[in-house]
């Protein structure tokens, strides 16, 4: 039977079968985030202007072919599953189509800019007003409301308006050279993932009776969310962060070998002896420059001396398994073609085969996250342009959805304040992956041990630099909204606490590396157990089978074995880091979202399920541009800085002030070109034969960086901005951490928090990258002192009494 307003979805299967979602807009970021629905099973109908999704015309394209629209290899990967319409949402005439549409969805997701929304009718509040059982999600560089709303931005200016770019590249010897974004457009995809993470939990909170939500993502915010502790450098201690400089611990170096390059960064203590004897324990390894991992840090000039020497010594592929051998974590840079044969994604079967017209099929990024209960569907090609208007539109709409809320739901109430996380991991990844649900209203219990600290309790930056575990910087952003519960898992009493807590909670999460949670006493088998329809998400470095599966896995390492230090540098120069551990919070931004499709799979059927997250395969996620562009044009990527496959000029330029002011500027079009000219007063060169068309401002792309810095380097980097907004240029200043933490748009959004801390008092943290019906979401609680919650979730989640729980801490089981 056909569904009204949508026809029939030709597939079949997937965990999120039948879910019915509308896409609008165009480029990465609102595709991407419907696309994670649809590899899923989901009814994605995309919606494109008649002109068609700019992506159309991006490629990559065989090089032997006139570009087609039709061709396009990353419209191709990111639209696959769907089904597509062509309708003129700023035409009066197709206002019924399109209310027919979203009569019969349950989410709405579009990228379209908010000073756009209400001629092409997708004004939050209006749309809720008119569909109340529809959950809406628009993705915007700044947010639809605050003093920038209406500010244009690209991928290159949200990097900088976020503090990702002026950090990058890390530990960079080039003041010259300008704050370097990371190779694709990373603001979209960050946007795409949060607006879909956002979006499921509103859907399952709509499952279990509660309202629907207007829903705006910031992608600003989304970059700013993810910076590691740098915002916190400036916070706790004062102190400017930037790309220049050194590590503060040592090693951390990424150099050549005798095929390519290799990474190593050794974050603790034992990883450096280990080093050592992999090294031959040479006699410079004992002197006093090297005796920690902060005099390594501070002497890294001599320390990557020896450390280049010996490296280049090795094959990279030789040098990674030889120290992951030893518990090092050890990193091979890997090209397209590298990650294309890797060992680890072909064992686990990572890649799908996609359709490209008129060629043989390319491989291209496979699910994230692996379910426990069967996810595949009857995959189809990304459709032509309007192959499905007739199909869709001509349907009648007859099957609008409907809405009541439940008589327990509370208004109020954040989507998941029914659900409890029982929380095992630490460092970065898994954090940020329940401070996602946190910041959705779940009640997050972190689990924590007084024998092994978490490692961003333990590092810089400390609250007035005075060290303490409840006063680091690090521990206290990513886990805000939490509470805290001491164990020691290593003590059978210990772990019969964890075993008492689990038919308490609705999910399970850790980041062991593969199979540790097993030899624990914690794998998914014993859980389940305890309670039949719980939901375990095992995130690691490799996933939980593979010739990897042991591996020592953080973000860095993951960068560089999915491509992006081979991708992201400047031109002619060689693969240089990003500025953060960028793949701990993707992996965690994954990690939520799979979580909440687990969720809303046990709603619909009882079932809980084990996932299984590879942090490596949902780093290469984000790397499909470049893996199409390999296989497509047979020619790897080439680093070239902040250049763009197609917009130009598209940089990050030396503003007036000190030697650190920066300014973004891009430029898309004819109409932005001509804007740009007559702002810098070289009407001119609209004309000049050099820059009159996209194409030959491409070719002529280093004569159009000299003219335009020549412009900024006498001017304030605001004022160019400014100027440049005005006349409807994107263009944005590169935000260091102390420009962050004093911003007024961010501030006037409710993003910037300050809360009252016991140990560090009120210090400004992010918040949360979306608000949910036009207010800011509010955290709602600092993070929390070690243990502080241990006394108070044992007695009244448990009913122990006092007398058990101080009987648990005199024989060592609660710390």
């Amino acid at each position: 039977m056909s569904r009204s307003g949508f026809g029939d979805d030709p597939r079949n299967g997937g965990i999120l079968s039948g879910l019915r979602v509308v896409e609008c807009g165009e480029g990465i970021s609102a595709a991407f985030g419907a696309k994670l629905m649809a590899d899923l099973g989901a009814d994605v109908i995309k919606v494109e202007d008649p002109a068609g999704d700019i992506l159309r015309h991006r490629g990559p394209f065989a090089p032997d072919e006139k570009p087609d629209p039709e061709y396009s290899g990353l419209f191709l990967h990111l639209n696959a599953n769907k089904r597509g319409i062509t309708l003129d949402l700023t035409a009066p005439s197709s206002k019924a189509a399109f209310d027919r549409l979203l009569s019969s969805a349950d989410i709405l997701i579009h990228n379209v800019h908010p000073a756009d929304h209400l001629i092409r009718g997708l004004d939050g509040a209006t749309l809720s007003k008119k569909f109340p059982s529809l959950i809406t999600v628009g993705i915007s560089p700044f947010g639809d409301s605050g003093p920038r709303r209406n500010w244009k931005a690209y991928p290159l200016n949200i990097e900088n308006a976020g503090g990702m770019a002026f950090l990058a590249p890390g530990a960079s010897e080039y003041p010259d050279l300008p704050p370097l974004r990371a190779f694709g457009d990373q603001a979209d995809y960050q946007g795409g993932l949060h607006a879909c993470f956002a979006a499921l939990a509103m859907y399952l909170n709509r499952l279990s009776g509660g309202a629907p939500s207007s829903i705006d993502v910031s992608q600003q915010e989304c970059i700013a969310a993810m910076l590691e502790m740098n915002l916190m450098h400036f916070t706790y201690a004062g102190r400017e962060t930037s790309r220049l400089g050194k590590r503060v611990i040592g090693p951390w170096l990424l150099s050549e070998c005798r095929d390519g390059h290799a990474f190593v960064a050794c974050a603790e203590e034992p990883q450096w002896q280990r080093m050592v004897e992999l090294m031959g324990n040479p006699e410079w390894t004992h002197e006093e420059l090297f005796k920690d991992r902060i005099a390594r840090g501070a002497n890294s000039d001599a320390l990557n001396l020896f450390m280049r020497e010996w490296m280049a010594s090795w094959n990279k592929e030789e040098l990674f398994h030889a120290g992951q051998a030893k518990r090092i974590p050890f990193a091979k840079v890997n090209t397209m073609s590298d990650i294309c044969a890797d060992a680890q994604l072909n064992h686990r079967a990572y890649f799908f085969e996609l359709d490209h017209p008129g060629r043989e099929k390319v491989r291209v990024p496979g699910a994230p996250s692996r379910y426990g209960v069967d996810q595949l569907i009857t995959r189809t090609p990304a459709p032509r342009l309007g192959q499905h208007n007739d199909e869709v539109l001509g349907t009648n709409a007859n099957g609008a959805r409907k809405f009541s809320a439940s008589s327990t739901s509370s208004s109020g109430s954040l989507p998941l304040a029914r659900i409890r996380i029982l929380d095992f991991t630490w460092a970065w990844a898994g954090p940020f992956a329940t401070l996602q649900m946190a910041h959705m209203g779940a009640e997050v219990l972190r689990i924590e041990s007084e024998r092994r600290v978490c490692i961003t309790r333990a590092i810089p930056p400390f609250a007035d630099d005075v060290p303490g575990p409840n006063r680091a910087g690090y521990f206290n952003q990513y886990n805000q909204g939490k509470r805290s519960i001491t164990l020691n898992l290593a003590d059978p009493a210990g772990l019969q606490v964890a075993y008492d807590l689990v038919p308490h909670c609705d999910v399970v999460i850790e980041n062991f590396a593969g199979g540790v949670a097993n030899k624990m006493g914690l794998g998914y088998e014993k859980l389940r157990q305890l309670r039949p329809d719980i939901v375990m998400l095992s995130m690691s470095g490799y996933g939980q089978d593979g010739p990897y599966r042991g591996y020592l896995g953080y973000g860095p390492p993951a960068a560089a074995l999915s491509g992006f230090f081979f991708t992201t540098g400047y031109r002619g120069m060689a693969p240089m880091e990003l500025g953060t551990s960028y793949m701990d919070p993707n992996a965690g931004i994954f990690g939520a979202i799979a979580v909440m499709n687990a969720l809303i799979h046990r709603k619909k059927t009882g079932q809980g399920q084990y996932i299984d997250q590879s942090q490596l395969e949902t780093a290469v996620q984000l790397i499909a541009e470049g893996l199409l562009q390999y296989q497509i044009t047979g020619k790897e990527p080439e680093r070239v800085g902040n250049h763009h496959p197609i917009m130009s000029p598209h940089n990050t330029y030396k503003a007036a002030g000190d030697s650190d002011k920066w300014v973004s500027i891009a430029v898309a079009n004819d109409n932005e070109w001509r804007a740009l000219c007559s702002v810098m007063g070289r009407a001119e060169l609209a004309h000049d034969s050099r820059f009159s068309t996209p194409l030959a401002r491409k070719q002529n792309e280093d004569d159009l960086d000299s003219i335009i810095s020549e412009w900024t380097r006498t001017r304030d980097r605001w004022q160019v901005a400014e100027d440049l907004q005005r006349a409807g240029v994107a263009a944005f200043p590169s935000m260091s951490n102390k420009d962050l933490a004093s911003d007024e748009h961010l501030r006037e959004r409710g993003y910037l928090v300050r809360l009252h801390h016991p140990e560090v008092g009120q210090r400004t943290h992010v918040g949360i990258p979306w608000t949910l019906d036009g207010k800011p979401c509010r955290v709602t609680s600092p993070a929390p002192v070690r243990g502080a919650d241990t006394n108070a979730v044992l007695s009244k989640l448990l009913g122990y009494s006092r007398e058990k729980i101080e009987q648990l801490r005199k024989v060592g089981a609660l710390g």
